[in-house]
């Protein structure tokens, strides 16, 4: 971040509605920083007031480490030293948000992106990431930066050397992207799909569809949305906004650009790309799973909308490595085992389509290898919880069978919880004794459990590890490290 060709202690003050206080209004600011624990000498701290705790109280904090000044809402600070240049406004998330609009103004040649969706987001993100970048400099959203915290501080990053941007949007409640998107307002939009996710906090897929579709609020003239064709929620879409451009991905046909899954192995899934009905290449992505696809479909068609080569275009996405824990492919043992022992870590997070859909695409891509699929709750799915555990497992069951995906070397290990009990009880219908396993057990004994197919089966053998971001899945992968 650097803000110092734009932003001065005065201007940054006028963007805000806010008040200089013993500041020079002359004085440029070259970056800022919310966390008082890290701020850097001469960044300006700025104060977010939050549920559990408001910034205003790290003020004296800041100024001792170096913060050059403080943008704040309270007026008494004990401590700090006297005089000390203030910015005092009325709320300090509100006025971050002002900030990061005025900044991305200053940049109107940028080709801005924002991109929303139940899941798929922060892939698609990369992805489009990479794919740009075959036709200019990028920046983007760091991490999981897509609140209305961290969505402005990666905007202020934009800088006049970069030709591209590229922010993940996400919402706690109604509202929340709207005013994401009128802060970056930009040029693409890309939905991704409209799942059950969050459910618990949206109460209904009509809310999450209304919320997700809140992101073409801030669109610019001209702007193109790019949504999953065969997504019945998103088909609305022109409709409701029948004066937008849309371009659409899928894997039929119906869609502008499409893709047909030629082969999946532990190389990765092999897709031929059509556009306008036209076979533009093919590309062999190191993803498994149809939701994986789609991510990368979509991002080649943003990259059509902003006029990347298609050959760029095709590069970019061969080269694409999943972000970790998303998909993220581990070979345990190092050397010694060779290929032997292939994790793939997908833990970041799970809901009932990404968690069928990837379970599902493990299975087809490890065909004749031991296959250890260890799966665990899915949160925030409110009352329905139960229920869509259950559908899961059915239809992880019932689509493995039919495929011929089970065998004798098939395991199905569930973290055991109240919630996870209908996905073992539904996949228990696939359960034989010299056939596929289905084991339910404590957190505390995965490990162990773990270990018995692990090392009487014969290697090559694959693990698939799946679950909500609050199951720290993760911990059980290190420990299960250990054991190589």
């Amino acid at each position: 971040m650097d803000l110092s060709k734009h932003w001065t202690l005065g201007k940054i003050a006028e963007a805000c509605n806010g008040r200089l206080i013993d500041a020079d209004a002359r004085r440029p600011v070259k970056s800022l920083s919310i966390d008082s624990r890290r701020i850097k000498k001469g960044e300006l701290f700025w104060v977010i007031e939050g549920a559990s705790k408001d910034g205003n109280d790290f003020v004296a904090e800041a100024a001792k480490r170096g913060a050059m000044a403080a943008v704040v809402s309270r007026d008494v600070f004990p401590g700090l030293p006297d005089p000390y240049p203030l910015i005092r406004v009325s709320n300090g998330l509100k006025a971050l948000g002002r900030l990061a609009e005025e900044h991305r103004l200053l940049f109107p040649k940028a080709g801005v992106i924002a991109i929303t969706g139940s899941n798929g987001k922060t892939s698609t993100k990369e992805m489009v990431a990479r794919v740009l970048s075959e036709a200019g400099s990028v920046t983007l959203s760091p991490g999981n930066y897509n609140n209305e915290v961290g969505c402005p501080l990666s905007v202020l990053e934009l800088g006049s050397h970069h030709a591209f941007a590229v922010w993940e949007m996400a919402a706690r409640k109604k509202g929340d992207i709207a005013y994401l998107s009128l802060i970056a307002h930009p040029n693409v939009v890309i939905l991704t799909n409209i799942g059950t996710a969050h459910l618990e906090t949206f109460g209904s897929e009509q809310v999450i569809f209304e919320t997700k579709f809140e992101i073409l609020r801030g669109l610019m003239p001209k702007g193109t949305v790019v949504y999953w064709a065969e997504d019945p929620w998103l088909t609305e879409l022109p409709k409701r906004r029948p004066q937008n451009k849309y371009l659409t991905f899928g894997l039929g046909p119906t869609a502008d650009v499409f893709g047909q899954v030629e082969e999946q192995s532990p190389d990765g899934t092999l897709v031929d790309i059509f556009y306008e009905g036209k076979k533009q290449g093919s590309v062999l992505l190191k993803v498994l799973g149809g939701g994986q696809v789609r991510n990368a479909l979509a991002a080649f068609a943003c990259g059509i909308a902003l006029g990347v080569p298609v050959r760029k275009i095709l590069k970019a996405l061969e080269g694409f490595e999943p972000a970790p824990m998303r998909g993220e492919r581990l070979t345990l043992g190092g050397k010694l085992f060779a290929d032997r022992y292939v994790l793939i870590n997908d833990a970041y997070n799970a809901n009932p389509a990404s968690m069928t859909d990837s379970a599902l695409a493990f299975m087809r891509a490890y065909q004749g290898w031991t296959k250890i699929l260890v799966l665990g709750e899915m949160r925030e799915l409110g009352q329905r919880s139960g229920e869509l555990h259950g559908q899961v497992g059915a239809a992880i069951a019932e689509a493995a069978q039919a495929e011929g995906l089970l065998d004798d070397r098939t395991y199905f290990l569930i973290i055991g919880t109240p919630l996870t009990l209908p996905l073992a009880e539904a996949l228990k219908k696939c359960h034989k004794k010299d056939g596929p396993q289905v084991m339910f057990v404590p957190r505390d004994e995965a490990l162990d459990v773990l270990r018995r197919p692990l090392f009487t089966q014969k290697p090559p053998c694959a693990l698939f590890f799946k679950a909500s971001r609050g199951e720290a899945l993760e911990k059980l992968i290190e420990d299960l490290k250990k054991e190589f």
